[in-house]
């Protein structure tokens, strides 16, 4: 196994979320709207809000769409 960082990619589908206006809708009903900064093959999101950034487990997103 090769564990050299560098060649990491992240899936083509979650990477076109990135620097796109986006809903984010979690397990727990909690909506957050924003721009996406960045996206890992988990899910994991970091979300610019109005307010500053917001940090988004993976886990806990039920759905992520796009804003028109």
């Amino acid at each position: 196994m090769n564990n050299n960082n560098n060649n990491f990619q992240v899936n083509k589908q979650f990477a076109d979320f990135k620097g796109k206006d986006v809903l984010i809708g979690l397990k727990n009903w909690e909506e957050f709207e924003g721009k996406i900064i960045a996206i890992d093959n988990f899910l994991n999101t970091v979300l610019e809000v109005d307010d500053g950034l917001k940090v988004v487990k993976g886990g806990k997103i039920a759905f992520i769409s796009m804003k028109d």
